[in-house]
């Protein structure tokens, strides 16, 4: 069988030497494509259809596949002191630690600012969980609830916007829906007390102006003349993570680790993430 292929006096043999000897000329014309082709690969900075280095026409290279960031220092600070809470890593973000009675403004994962803030008192917690920002609203009415009304701390009556009005001058609106806010107050000197859960379950902020500002990418200035004007709008925010959470170990301004009072008696830290479909207290804030 090998004879009758390759034999000189054989169909397939014959054929075959006609078509090898008419191939030379197509080999030598396609080694010189090849050659003028290599510069234009070299013009084009070895991009897909000539990089060797990728899995073919529209694969990227390893070398052009985009590391994660790594994470920031304060993220790694709060890894190893087991606090459950995972920063984004790029934008901004809301954390209010609710034991601690703080605020903290973060951007790429790293804090810009804090303010003390008042959160719920053991009979009306502010709930642990993960939402956004949605607006921020100038000049609220508010209302109490029934249960407030029923303390005997509130009259049933909505109150006019101004610096009486229990949700101050401005107030930062959440999820849909939710009806717990980041907002000012009208009983400011309660933010020189040490322990502050003395609310309903909203988060009454003593940096409000500075927090309306940092959310709207706004000035200070114009919070002020909105704050102070006769009309009550919402103006609309970026979506910017808020995360309410229950961190009995977390670092201070100065970096340094700090273990804070159980207020709530929980027995642990609880975290935030992960807790979007929790069922969340309905005696919170009102009104608005």
């Amino acid at each position: 069988m090998a004879q009758d292929m390759g034999g000189a006096h054989s169909p397939l043999g014959r054929v075959g030497s006609r078509h090898v000897g008419r191939t030379r000329p197509r080999a030598a014309l396609h080694r010189i494509l090849l050659a003028l082709a290599a510069p234009l690969c070299a013009l084009a900075l070895l991009g897909p259809a000539c990089s060797t280095t990728g899995g073919g026409a529209g694969v990227p290279a390893a070398g052009d596949i985009a590391a994660a960031p790594a994470a920031s220092p304060f993220q790694q600070e709060l890894d190893r002191l087991g606090v459950p809470l995972r920063l984004p890593a790029r934008g901004k973000a809301i954390v209010v630690n609710i034991p601690a009675f703080e605020l903290i403004a973060f951007r790429d994962a790293m804090p810009e600012f804090r303010s003390r803030v008042i959160v719920g008192s053991p009979r009306n917690p502010t709930p642990v969980l993960e939402t956004h920002v949605t607006a921020v609203r100038f000049r609220p009415r508010w209302r109490p609830t029934p249960e407030m009304v029923a303390s005997g701390e509130y009259e049933d009556r909505v109150w006019p916007p101004g610096r009486r009005n229990p949700l101050g001058l401005a107030a930062i609106r959440l999820g849909e829906g939710l009806l717990v806010y980041l907002h000012d107050t009208n009983r400011r000197s309660l933010f020189e007390r040490d322990a502050r859960a003395l609310s309903h379950g909203c988060i009454r902020v003593q940096r409000w102006d500075e927090l309306a500002a940092w959310v709207l990418d706004i000035g200070l200035d114009e919070v002020h003349r909105h704050a102070e004007g006769r009309r009550t709008f919402d103006m609309e925010a970026d979506p910017i993570p808020v995360f309410l959470g229950y961190f009995l170990d977390f670092p201070q301004q100065d970096g340094a680790p700090r273990r804070h009072a159980d207020i709530y008696a929980l027995g642990r830290s609880a975290g935030p993430q992960g807790m979007r479909g929790e069922r969340v207290p309905e005696a919170v804030c009102a009104g608005g």
